[in-house]
């Protein structure tokens, strides 16, 4: 069978298993491996009997279908099909365009709410890394402007803001009147958002958790307590590549 991606023909087992076959003078046994791809390479010793291998194989099938396995269900979390940026009512579309460039390039399609995503797209932590870089992108430019909005809505003025990716806190305020917000924020319901963002304006009059602080909050959103617990458990909303 001939591989797609390298132009070579691979030898195939009995059971109908393909696989590719690399020598080397350093292996002391044989080693199966199962990439990301789920192409599957053996590495044997010199001289080792290729015609040993089909039987080897397909002893080895189920392990080999357990590892092709984990490594899809890992695809699925960290190269998305889909972004759901809920927040901002937006849904992109993911595309993965495997070739030789080096790296990985993102081509962002706005009419028609695509990624196309090109280069070494197997590479897993380079697809986790393009994917960030654009969404803190997008975090910069939406919560920036949701924010200028709000503050000149509510006439709380703030001095700057900065958006970050952090594991535990939305965001805060400083004394100085400098909001930091999480950038994914992004992901969360429009409302639970919306809230967060309202909160660390509220601080900028009550730089604490007083009762004032949530009287003022509550003139803003209502039932600010309940919208505090949702915020609270929020974090199962961001996608696992959004967190590497």
């Amino acid at each position: 069978m001939k591989n797609k991606k390298s132009g070579r023909f691979m030898p195939r087992t009995p059971s109908g298993l393909t696989y590719a076959v690399r020598e080397s003078s350093r292996a002391k046994r044989v080693i199966i491996k199962v990439r990301m791809s789920s192409d599957v390479e053996v590495v044997i010793p010199s001289g080792f009997p290729k015609n040993r291998l089909p039987e080897i194989l397909d002893k080895r099938a189920k392990w080999i279908a357990v590892q092709r396995k984990k490594f899809q269900e890992r695809k699925r979390t960290l190269r998305p099909k889909r972004i759901a940026l809920t927040a901002v009512g937006q849904t992109w579309t993911v595309q993965y365009i495997s070739s030789s460039i080096n790296g990985v390039t993102l081509l962002e399609e706005r009419d028609d709410m695509s990624l196309i995503l090109t280069g070494h797209v197997d590479d897993l932590k380079l697809v986790v890394n393009t994917l960030n870089v654009w969404i803190h992108k997008q975090a910069r430019s939406a919560l920036g402007k949701w924010l200028s909005d709000l503050s000149d809505e509510l006439e709380m003025p703030f001095n700057k803001l900065t958006v970050k990716r952090q594991k535990s806190l939305w965001g805060s305020c400083s004394a100085k009147k400098n909001i930091n917000l999480n950038r994914n924020l992004l992901f969360l319901s429009k409302a639970v958002a919306r809230y967060v963002l309202i909160h660390e304006l509220c601080h900028i009059e009550q730089l604490n958790h007083s009762k004032e602080f949530w009287s003022l909050l509550e003139k803003h959103v209502k039932n600010s307590r309940s919208m505090s617990a949702k915020a609270k458990q929020a974090g199962d909303k961001v996608p696992v590549w959004a967190k590497a």
